[in-house]
């Protein structure tokens, strides 16, 4: 069927613009009487629409607990934990944050703080104040909210309004009054090493809750032992973290033009955190908190993040003070140059992770074969998810059940209806009439701002091209996976034949020793291959067609 513009009048002879009337993928559902599904059918969609939804929750939120919200007659109700908030006002999930973490620092606290001038406000106050000038000076209105690239000041404030309500929705009911206020108390210190110290430590808990751990909280209070900042269980393996967290707190300016050494105090920061007690495998964080913003990935090779390394590389070699063996630990370095750079947009934050006396973890090292990189991938699983996970979660959600916010947000008035697989639309017959069409498949041309999608109706298939507005080629573009209700493959790009031979792995991993024998069939090492297991004749498979696509000669 050819392709119907959408200020073309209407095949159904209505007079309307196409757009206005049937508009192909973007008309009114039609009923879908006509060609009714079964019942396995229905439920297998069902539950298909069920698991997109939550991978794009978990995608926008994290893999811990949900943001458990619901809207009654108009005002928002949200759980943190056992406590209830509500508002009439709070349209987005930003909204609820700003409110929420004024009313944990305490409002007259708040108050007080901005009636001082402006070069005496508490750091939090000043994120604030230059958040909602920011907001006031860039924002302009797409549908029903106003929205604008958030500075270094607005990230600032809503990532530490993000990160202390997660630890409160998370936390043990019959311990969050004892816990917030002693984050909440150090937060609104006066002293910088206080203040900076417990700032990182909220990124820190806020990273580890994001990728699935559950936390238990080390008794500050009792000074008879050293104390790590908590012990992080992943919930997948049961497997425990003793973490400390450690962070330079001096301003950038103050330092001066002095080596890196002395600006990021890696090595040290990591000398003391191994000297605490620790009754688990140890992770070390360390905030390096300078100005400098890695914006490629060749700059994550050098830079501040280069220096890190070697710094942990030279710490690694050194015995401890007492002269006996330093224990091993992983470590996670970051920088959140936001805090620094307020009025940007684009300065973002950092992660680069490694081993201590932990050979086979960190960037600089390196693997030839696929069976070596996935048993190390294997060993670590767990720092590997979190890693992942800080990566993934870094933007703050907006919407409150992960939502595109693209979409959730936009002006309904003229706004086409959600385009999933499996819901019906009216599309233009051969005649012109309007017939109900199932959408069955389809793909987007971010380019052309267009889809194509294949419809089913009683007796035909129709592949029908459609424009698609500015908010939904956004949303196509954050979650593409998800974007038409149903969970489907991206494409991959490998960066080299081992990445190529790793994703198609995955593909494979399962497939039935017999079936892999069958297709390495004629290879020279056939009579070797035929002699391993199941999981190592598929990874030797994936690295021969891996390496067969990007060279000559076959490493089977």
């Amino acid at each position: 069927m050819a392709k119907i513009g959408r200020n073309a009048p209407c095949p159904c002879r209505s007079g309307k613009k196409y757009k206005r009337c049937h508009g192909s993928i973007n008309a009114t559902p039609a009923d879908s009487g006509a060609l009714p599904l079964d019942f396995d059918e229905q439920i297998s969609r069902a539950e298909r629409r069920a698991e997109a939804e939550r991978l794009q929750r978990e995608k926008q939120q994290g893999l811990g607990k949900p943001i458990m919200s619901t809207e009654v007659s108009g005002i928002r109700v949200v759980a943190v934990g056992n406590t209830i908030y509500s508002s009439k006002n709070w349209k987005t999930f930003h909204d609820f944050l700003r409110q929420f973490l004024i009313g944990q620092l305490g409002a007259d606290w708040f108050k007080a703080e901005q009636a001082k001038i402006v070069e005496q406000h508490h750091p939090i106050v000043r994120w604030y104040d230059q958040a909602i000038a920011d907001a006031q000076r860039n924002s302009i209105k797409v549908g029903q909210i106003y929205t604008n690239p958030m500075t270094g000041a607005q990230r600032a404030f809503l990532n530490l309004a993000y990160n202390i309500y997660l630890i409160a929705h998370h936390a043990d009911p019959r311990q969050v009054k004892e816990l917030l206020p002693t984050f909440i108390e150090r937060l609104k210190s006066e002293r910088a090493d206080d203040f900076i110290g417990k700032l990182f430590e909220t990124y820190a808990a806020a990273a580890f809750l994001k990728s699935g751990y559950q936390l238990s909280y080390e008794n500050e209070s009792d000074k008879r032992t050293s104390h790590v900042e908590f012990v992080a269980t992943y919930t997948k393996t049961g497997r425990k973290f003793s973490v400390e967290v450690k962070t330079r707190n001096r301003a950038a300016t103050e330092d001066g033009p002095i080596d890196d050494i002395k600006r990021l105090r890696v090595a040290s920061k990591l000398n003391r955190a191994l000297a605490k007690k620790a009754d688990h495998t140890r992770i070390v964080m360390i905030e390096v908190n300078v100005p400098d913003v890695v914006r490629s990935k060749e700059e994550a090779f050098s830079g501040w993040p280069k220096a890190a390394l070697s710094q942990i590389r030279q710490a690694e070699a050194m015995p401890a003070p007492d002269g006996s063996e330093k224990p091993s630990a992983y470590v996670v370095v970051t920088n959140h140059a936001f805090h620094n750079n307020l009025a940007a947009v684009d300065a973002g934050s950092q992660v680069i992770a490694a081993g201590c006396k932990i050979s086979d973890f960190g960037p600089d090292v390196l693997f030839n074969r696929l069976k070596a990189m996935l048993e190390s991938e294997r060993r670590h699983l767990e720092v590997f998810a979190l890693i992942d996970s800080m990566h993934e979660h870094y933007e703050i959600p907006s919407t409150f059940d992960g939502d595109h916010p693209e979409l959730a947000f936009r002006d309904k008035t003229d706004a086409p209806p959600r385009l999933r697989i499996g819901q019906w639309y009216a599309i233009p017959g051969p005649d012109g009439t309007a017939v109900p069409g199932r959408l069955m498949d389809a793909i987007v041309d971010e380019d052309k701002k267009s889809m194509t999608g294949v419809y089913q109706t009683a007796t035909d298939n129709y592949l029908i091209t459609g424009p698609l507005t500015d908010a939904e080629v956004a949303a196509w573009r954050r979650h593409p996976e998800t974007f038409f209700g149903e969970v489907r493959k991206g494409t991959h790009k490998s960066e080299n034949w081992l990445d190529m031979a790793k994703f198609m792995y995955e593909t494979y991993r399962h497939t039935p020793r017999e079936k892999l024998l069958e297709w390495l069939k004629g290879a020279a090492a056939y009579d070797e291959l035929s002699k391993l297991s199941q999981d190592d004749l598929a990874i030797r498979y994936c690295e021969g067609v891996a390496w067969n696509a990007t060279n000559t000669k076959d490493v089977a």
